[in-house]
Parts: structure tokens; sequence; C-alpha cells
């Protein structure tokens, strides 16, 4: 029984492991989505038209229409964030914002792939729920477990935990 309960501890926590890996890896690449919208949001702000508060208030008293909800506001089109396309036709992004895109593909490539082979390998370990259980095919680690001989919580053949010992079989009591 306490072989049994060690094997399923020992699954239970790699599959654990697994999961806060792969939750790391998306707090990460959510970080480096949130840099990126938040230096575009600057880069459109800084190359938008400029309304001053009084032409604001004054437009808003006389009554004047706010502008129809199906065309965006001027600062929301790539372009006024300075990504208009180059002579090429290709689009032109400013080099900080190319480096941090960048980053998040390097990021989503590399430790991301690791997390999609895991999935392929076994289905519902990363994210969502295992097609079977994880349990599956516990006896050969419960009788390497039970085989095991190193003799660490193991006294002549009860188990012990952490390492306590029987009293007066592995030691010595002076009386």
């Amino acid at each position: 029984m306490v072989a049994t309960n060690k094997a399923r501890k020992a699954r239970l926590l790699a599959v654990a492991k697994d999961r806060l890996g792969y939750q790391e890896y998306v707090e990460a690449r959510e970080a480096l989505d949130k840099n990126i919208h938040a230096l575009y949001t600057k880069l459109q702000k800084k190359d938008g038209p400029k309304v001053s508060k009084k032409k604001k208030a004054k437009g808003e008293a006389n009554g004047a229409a706010p502008t129809p909800a199906s065309t965006p506001p001027i600062g929301a089109w790539p372009s006024a964030a300075g990504l208009g396309p180059d002579d090429e036709n290709k689009l032109r992004v400013p080099d900080p914002l190319g480096q941090l895109i960048a980053a998040r593909r390097q990021w989503v490539d590399s430790v991301g792939g690791v997390f999609d082979v895991m999935e392929r390998e076994q289905p519902g370990g990363i994210y969502g729920l295992p097609v079977q259980s994880i349990y599956e095919d516990l006896d050969a680690d419960i009788a390497a477990l039970q085989a095991r001989t190193d003799g660490g919580d193991v006294i002549n053949g009860v188990d012990k935990g952490k390492g306590r010992a029987v009293v007066g079989e592995m030691m010595e009591i002076d009386r």
C-alpha cells in the first residue's frame, strides 16, 4: 500500500510540475504581450493628432455629434503609429517594437515548442484533461519501489518514513 501511494504521488508530482511549468510559460508570454501592446499604444499616442481640451469641450457644448462607431478613431490606424508600408510595400515597424515581437516569437517557438511536443506525446498532460488515467501501468513503478534495496526508509521490510528508526532495532539504548 505504501509503495502504491508513493508511485501515485510520484506520477502526480510529475504532472503538477509540468503544468506549473506551462503556467509560468503562459505568464511570461502574457508579460511580453503586455509590453508589445504598451509600446504600440505609446507609439499611437505619440504620432496621433492632438486635440486640446478647450476644443474638445467646445465641440461637446455646441452639440457636435460624436464620431460614428463604424469609423475607428484616428489613432487606431496602424499608419498613425508609423507602421505604414515602405518602398517595397512591406510593413514598416519601429525597431523597439520589432525587437519585442521577435523576442516573443523566439519565446513561443523555443519554450512553447517544448510544451507542444510534450502535449503531443501525452495528450492532457500539459493542459486540458488527460485522455487516459495517469495511473495506468502503475504496477511496474510499484514493483520497482518494492524491489529497491537502498535501505533508506525500509527497516526489516517495514517502511518507517523520513528515516525513522524502530527503537531498539537500529540503535543501542543506554539504561
